[in-house]
């Protein structure tokens, strides 16, 4: 299941990450191979998205028992150039650093963009300005191929789980 939360952020607050979200060339994106950027070290975040990110942690409540991470460990900003695409995956169940197990994904389309759907167990979510999806971090999802660029700010929420550790990064299905 996917729920959706339209006009999350004041929009003078969303304008301000937007402006201040870094341009692909950007030093501190950690580079995937598939052409995703994502941030990896939270003191590099822009003010202005750190400010947004802490706003949709207030306004939209992790499911029962969770919190969210303000380490953005595997989250934060995340960049799908134009013409990149997300296989089909799972996302990392278990914190690489703490141990929490990871029950919630959020992701938060700061603009709309050609393309770049992202589809949930057969769910299709449109990236549209001002929007938020959350999906359950075991389900598996997808991003079609982006036309334009597309900008999100991601949370995860996590629970304490002194088990083992399973998965710490994502999962792609074979091809």
């Amino acid at each position: 299941m996917i729920e959706t939360y339209k006009n999350i952020l004041p929009n003078h607050i969303r304008l301000a990450a937007l402006a201040a979200f870094p341009a692909p060339e950007w030093q501190w994106w950690h580079r995937y191979k598939n052409g995703k950027l994502a941030t990896v070290d939270p003191s590099r975040i822009p003010e202005a998205c750190r400010v947004a990110l802490c706003i949709l942690a207030q306004d939209l409540s992790p499911p029962q028992g969770g919190f969210w991470d303000f380490d953005f460990y595997g989250a934060g900003l995340h960049m799908m150039p134009a013409g990149s695409t997300l296989g089909l995956h799972t996302d990392a169940t278990h914190h690489g650093q703490r141990p929490w197990r990871r029950v919630s994904s959020l992701v938060y389309f700061l603009d709309g963009c050609e393309g770049g759907e992202l589809v949930v167990s057969g769910d299709t979510v449109t990236p549209t300005a001002n929007m938020a999806a959350m999906f359950a971090a075991s389900q598996l999802h997808e991003v079609l191929p982006t036309g334009t660029a597309r900008r999100t700010l991601s949370l995860f929420a996590w629970e304490i789980d002194h088990g083992e550790k399973e998965n710490t990064s994502a999962q792609f299905q074979e091809e």
